[in-house]
């Protein structure tokens, strides 16, 4: 009897915790001011705290872990290491050529990455209106052998240096990129399209100086990358999270509309 109860004290230490249904969850995420998709700097998260984390949070409490995640804000090129290392237990994470086996990703029936249970969106890219871009301009032969502005940490700076491209990523966020187009320092400026309406209100406070080419440089995916430790402790849940991401695939758009006056 006494080496049964010292052996179920044991599995309880072992097991992950979940008190009342609730699994404790640590997302990751960048710790720069990236409005409206992150808000604030450094480590405290404030209220609210983006467009984003707004999004991530819907998803948790859909796939039914149950408990409000504690977020854990890190610079953008220690994400994918502390994911990595367990340090934190989710994170976003967008295309590379090489994910360590640490890093637990959505998966299709044969194995392969899943590239529809991610979140998809279109990369443009901003040029200044004097320079009298024809709309027909198709961004990626054009701007090779020319400087593009993109914000620091950018999930597909890599892919886009991998395609030819020359980057200038020393602007924190897309207004400091923005003046650099205007002075001339870069010749356009890279800029995620996940709502359209965001980006036209952005565009008007440059009283048409700047405007978007048609045609888009890139098609990119996202997705929220689990820890591959974590993923295994509770794979029904992470499976929840994504397919919840491919059913609810305009949401990101939606939960903006409330920071559409406070960027």
């Amino acid at each position: 009897m006494r080496l049964f109860f010292v052996s179920m004290l044991l599995l309880s230490i072992c097991l992950p915790a979940r008190a009342g249904g609730c699994i404790p969850l640590r997302v990751g995420y960048m710790d720069q001011n990236r409005p409206p998709y992150w808000l604030g700097d450094g480590d405290k998260v404030p209220d609210p705290p983006g467009a984003a984390v707004d999004l991530i949070r819907d998803a948790v409490i859909g796939a039914g872990f149950g408990c409000t995640p504690v977020w854990v804000r890190l610079p953008a090129a220690r994400l994918k290491l502390a994911l990595a290392n367990g340090d934190i237990d989710l994170a976003p994470l967008g295309e590379m050529s090489y994910y360590p086996a640490e890093i637990a990703l959505p998966r299709d029936k044969v194995g392969n990455i899943d590239l529809e249970r991610a979140l998809h969106n279109q990369v443009l890219v901003l040029v200044r209106t004097k320079d009298k871009l024809p709309a027909s301009t198709n961004p990626m032969q054009y701007f090779k052998g020319k400087m593009l502005g993109i914000p620091q940490g950018n999930s597909y700076a890599p892919r886009l240096r991998e395609m030819g491209l020359t980057l200038d990523d020393g602007g924190r966020d897309l207004d400091r990129n923005i003046e650099k187009l205007k002075l001339g320092r870069v010749d356009g400026v890279v800029v995620a399209a996940v709502a359209p309406a965001h980006l036209k209100e952005t565009l008007a406070r440059y009283k048409g100086e700047v405007v978007q080419l048609p045609q888009a440089l890139l098609n990119i995916r996202v997705w929220l990358a689990f820890n591959d430790g974590f993923y295994h402790a509770h794979p029904r849940e992470s499976e929840a999270l994504w397919t919840w991401l491919d059913h609810n695939r305009g949401r990101l758009g939606y939960v903006m509309q409330k920071y559409r006056k406070t960027d």
